[in-house]
């Protein structure tokens, strides 16, 4: 079974007798024990740099997510060498996709069809996902430490020089240096992404995502459900020990008007769809709702001042299109890439950049057109009912917002 958290490489002691001072010195700083972070760590570290990874949280610990591992992820788990530990892990094979509109037109596609070099995507949820990765950079040589909060960049007056951060268990500040800081620390990063970059529009239409495990979901076996409803969408996903992940955006007025009571929310949303309402009548909540917001898609900064942004803190896809842990594995590969090519961060960045564009350029336009449909229930309703009738256009949009990711053909 999984282990639960803590410092793996450095000697947790050292940073609570060096209040304030800089306690080690390391090639490269990552933010973030999530997919991005991790992926950094771990790409890194084989580079042969010295790698510091820094983790707000406890780990294991929950992440909302729609938990859905996409076919495309696989070549990266597979390099990170973590893909085995996943499925130890319980990962879940789904093998096909289903959309589902509030009216109940329905468009399915195969995974094989959607995604010319894999068989099937998985699902885990976040806690495991992340502990596998985390324990995995421990296990090559990352300096791993969770509990621990950066507050602000360090500088020289010229570049950056590393991070700030308290160790939360004792309330120490402490100070790393390093040549290079990657911020993979989600959309609020206190790196990069400022205040007015995250209001995710105006006030009274903002987005916003709840996410739950359940128990008592019927029938749902290796598929995907993605259930339209007016005014937003949601997932439903198997994960491990026999749960699913509910996971689904929802408009401001409908959190303001339900009081933000879970059941009453779902009743204004994932149950108005009447495939999603069959598939929850027996379900029962385990554990808690996590709700995140406001929500803002497309990319923001993929750098400043000194710091190299990965994962969601560079920007964050929409969740329709079930790919944000596949770019967060990805931004992560490609910014040690650029930093294994670089000789300062602002050559780093640069580099990242052309890479990032390469890779993601064409699956946000995507995303951002298809963006207004989705939030449309009519215009939903006539999208999936055209695909339904035209199976090789729905492949085709299906890959519209998916790119290979280095991706390699199953064995």
């Amino acid at each position: 079974m999984l282990k639960s958290g803590g410092c793996s490489l450095i000697a947790c002691c050292s940073l609570l007798t060096c209040k304030g001072q800089f306690v080690d010195e390391f090639d490269v700083i990552v933010v973030g024990a999530g997919p991005a972070g991790c992926s950094a760590a771990i790409t890194l570290t084989t580079l042969g740099a010295r790698v510091l990874l820094l983790e707000e949280k406890r780990m294991p610990r929950p992440k909302l997510c729609g938990e859905f591992v996409t076919p495309e992820c696989l070549p990266t788990l597979r390099r990170l060498g973590v893909l085995e530990a996943m499925i130890d892990a319980g990962a879940q094979r789904i093998s096909k996709v289903r959309v589902v509109t509030a009216s109940g037109r329905t468009v399915e596609s195969k995974v094989p069809d959607i995604s010319p070099t894999q068989e099937a995507a998985i699902s885990l949820s976040r806690a495991r996902f992340d502990q596998v990765l985390f324990e995995r950079a421990a296990e090559i040589g990352v300096a791993c430490m969770d509990g621990t909060a950066v507050k602000q960049r360090l500088s020289d007056g010229k570049r950056t020089i590393g991070v700030e951060a308290v160790s939360l268990p004792s309330g120490s500040a402490v100070r790393f240096r390093s040549a290079f800081v990657l911020d993979g620390s989600g959309r609020n990063s206190r790196l990069v992404v400022g205040q007015h970059e995250r209001i995710g529009g105006l006030k009274g239409y903002r987005l916003y995502a709840m996410e739950a495990h359940l128990s008592g979901v019927p029938d749902l076996d290796d598929q995907l459900d993605l259930c339209f409803f007016p005014g937003g969408y949601g997932g439903l996903s198997r994960i491990e020990d026999g749960l699913v992940n509910i996971c689904f955006i929802l408009g401001e007025k409908v959190l303001r008007d339900a009081r933000s009571d879970p059941k009453a929310i779902l009743q204004r949303t994932m149950c108005a769809n009447q495939t999603a309402r069959d598939r929850l009548r027996t379900a029962e909540v385990e554990g808690a709702w996590l709700t995140v917001g406001p929500l803002t898609f497309g990319r923001t900064r993929l750098g400043g001042d000194g710091v190299i942004a990965i994962g969601d803190a560079g920007g964050m896809i929409d969740p329709f299109t079930g790919t944000g842990i596949q770019m967060a594995l990805r931004t992560g590969e490609l910014a040690a890439e650029a930093v294994s090519r670089s000789v300062g961060t602002e050559e780093a960045i640069g580099c990242y950049g052309e890479l990032y564009r390469r890779e993601f350029s064409d699956r946000l336009t995507a995303a951002n057109w298809l963006r207004g449909i989705v939030s449309s229930p009519a215009a939903a309703n006539f999208t999936v009912g055209v695909l339904s009738r035209v199976p090789w256009l729905a492949r085709r949009v299906f890959k519209a917002t998916r790119a290979g990711g280095g991706a390699e053909k199953t064995e």
